[in-house]
């Protein structure tokens, strides 16, 4: 649920950043007829989604009010203003003490339960309520219209809300002969709206439609005088829920991509019982106003046309706030201290295999499955599981998933992991996959298209300093804020440097200092004095899989294969351990293109997955410490005392 106060502000943010105050659409009631008919006379020719008898209507007026909103204004003016809508929605759900399912007199009041809308891409319910004000409104059916429900993103909540101000007080009859497909472009929203948004929005008036026509066919309406417990939306069924006997069961994780499509039809040949599961995950909300398509969308869609042809059942799950909290916090976090996150890693251990675990425990699967290259071993003697590379070196996800547990690893399938990708692909073609010839994704998951700067700079913005040569002191630049570069940057640069400076290059980020908001370069990156920095680093919050830590030689000290980032690229080097395990120092044979700090590395032992941890400021602070003591002095007063620094 989510806290008042959090509304209050998400709604102060909203007005505040685009500069507008919302505008509610205006109705006109019914018993002003004399006025609605002159509006009629005006707009005849204008309005055909209701019938030429009812063109003066007070519906018809209500539509023209609430298209005015979205005039003239682009798209990504048109999705804020969604988006407003929803918060200001939301807001107005939880002043009436969040209240979801009417409460009423059924004698002058039938409501539908809470129904699901099947076109929507997103969790969206509508509740249907028909009043009426005497018995001679109950003998005429001359009923009145009020909707409400709930949806998982603001945006559809913004659209449920805009379809609300059309509907309310409306008479039966006019709402009746509203034709569904025809609404967004009429309100001006469909240029606006994805294939996926545009189906929810006509797909909200078709169940309003259905659920009236349902009310209206018990005469007396008790059938309908449903409790407040009744009017909640259901959960599934387990008893529905297609069961092998015997067969274990598996609940997959289903992106619309080639990978987990596979690795759906291997399950099912394997004789699991498969459930899939598609997450939702997308901040579709805090990133419409960089006028971004939502990915979801062709997603989901993709992910049910694959569901149809493996006659397997397709459930979405909403994570995004879990997701907000847990990941995108996170990076905002590390970002901000001018470390480099990799949210990838925290989404794999806490939403993938964390809040999702927690979401389906209740139904008792024996194993969750995606489409991850890399494998998994059970070792009966020892009760424990080990992670290992895939067989393809360029695919392997094994670094995303060094920050799993030893209980999460029980649980998992990987089903390709054994494959390389081009097995995958021909087994797509022979399964006749819908998605066989879909690209492979690229990027962070919930960004799409979003560039990664655009998405910081929407939360922490610009914050200007000095760039200096770690070397020299001298300033050669201006940077736009400390989160915008990671330790080891050519590229991009070169842009924020003084141009006589730029002739010089190239340059590279050697460290940052976000507390003084300077970036440190330097044009001898190759140089002897850079090799230490660039092979020794300390590696901190070190997660092991198995009980123990690797065995270590009468040095202490242990070597292993490493990666540094994701990719195929292997090194060696050599890990000693602190007290505890948990902390070390690492030296590597040779010199990384760019330790920087907060990135994971991840310890191999040959093919098997040992454990990572995080890489650590304190090489960097060491070497600006060594070669630029004057500088740093004059520049810091902190710098004086190096035991705080390396704290």
């Amino acid at each position: 649920m989510v806290p008042r106060r959090c509304v209050y502000i998400a709604a102060l943010f909203v007005s505040i950043s685009y500069g507008f105050q919302l505008r509610s659409a205006t109705k006109t009631r019914a018993s002003a007829s004399s006025s609605l008919l002159r509006l009629g006379a005006d707009h005849a020719s204008t309005f055909s989604l209701l019938n030429a008898d009812d063109s003066s209507s007070s519906l018809e007026q209500a539509l023209q009010d609430a298209s005015k909103q979205f005039e003239n204004l682009s798209i990504g003016e048109i999705q804020r203003r969604l988006v407003q809508e929803g918060v200001w929605y939301q807001k107005k759900q939880l002043d009436e003490q969040e209240k979801v399912s009417f409460e009423y007199d059924s004698e002058h009041m039938i409501a539908s339960p809470l129904e699901r809308v099947p076109a929507c891409i997103s969790n969206l319910h509508v509740q249907t309520k028909l009043s009426r004000a005497s018995a001679i409104d109950c003998e005429n059916r001359n009923y009145r219209i009020t909707i409400q429900g709930t949806a998982d993103s603001l945006l559809s909540r913004g659209l449920l809300a805009v379809v609300s101000n059309v509907l309310n007080e409306q008479s039966v009859d006019e709402v009746m002969q509203l034709h569904a497909e025809r609404l967004a472009e009429k309100l001006h929203l469909r240029q606006a709206l994805s294939r996926g948004r545009n189906d929810g929005l006509a797909g909200i008036i078709r169940v309003v439609q259905n659920q009236v026509q349902t009310l209206l066919s018990d005469s007396d309406g008790s059938a309908n005088a449903l409790s407040n417990e009744q009017l909640q939306p259901k959960e599934q069924d387990k008893s529905q829920i297609p069961c092998i006997k015997q067969a274990p069961t598996a609940a997959l994780l289903l992106s619309g991509g080639v990978d987990s499509s596979v690795a759906l039809h291997l399950l099912k040949r394997q004789g699991y019982n498969v459930t899939a599961f598609y997450l939702k995950i997308w901040l579709e909300d805090e990133l419409a106003h960089l006028g971004s398509h939502c990915p979801f969308e062709d997603d989901i869609l993709m992910c049910q046309a694959v569901c149809d042809q493996a006659g397997v059942t397709l459930e979405q799950v909403s994570l995004q706030k879990e997701y907000q909290d847990r990941v995108i916090s996170y990076t905002l976090q590390e970002a901000r201290q001018g470390r480099t996150p990799n949210p990838d890693i925290m989404c794999n251990s806490r939403i993938k295999f964390g809040c999702f675990y927690d979401a389906i425990e209740s139904r008792g699967f024996d194993y969750v499955a995606t489409g991850h290259y890399a494998q998994v071993v059970r070792d009966e003697s020892s009760n424990q599981v080990r992670l290992l590379r895939a067989p393809d070196p360029i695919k392997d996800q094994s670094y995303f998933l060094c920050a799993l547990t030893q209980a999460q690893l029980q649980r998992v399938l990987f089903p390709i992991g054994h494959l390389q990708k081009a097995e995958v692909r021909q087994l797509a073609e022979e399964f006749q996959l819908p998605n066989r010839h879909r690209p492979d994704s690229q990027g962070l998951c919930f960004l799409g298209k979003v560039k990664f700067d655009e998405f910081i700079k929407s939360y922490l913005g610009d914050k200007p300093g000095d760039i200096i040569d770690a070397l020299t002191g001298e300033k050669l630049g201006q940077h736009r804020g400390v989160w915008y570069h990671t330790v080891g940057q050519r590229k991009g640069i070169g842009k924020v440097l003084h141009p006589l400076a730029t002739s010089r290059g190239p340059w590279y980020v050697v460290a940052k200092d976000p507390e003084r908001n300077v970036v440190f370069c330097s044009n001898e990156y190759d140089e002897t004095m850079f090799h230490a920095p660039r092979s020794e680093f300390t590696v901190e919050d070190i997660q092991w899989f198995a009980e123990s830590a690797p065995v270590s030689d009468e040095t202490g000290s242990c070597r292993l294969v490493m990666k540094i980032r994701h990719g195929p690229r292997l090194v060696t080097g050599t890990l000693i351990l602190d007290d505890g395990n948990r902390s070390g120092r690492v030296c590597l044979d040779d010199k990384d293109g760019g330790l920087a700090p907060g990135q994971f590395v991840v310890f191999y032992n040959g093919v098997e997955c040992l454990g990572g941890g995080v890489i650590s400021e304190r090489h960097w602070t060491q070497f600006l410490l060594t070669v630029n003591r004057d500088f740093i002095r004059e520049s810091r007063d902190v710098y004086n005392d190096p035991v705080a620094l390396l704290r």
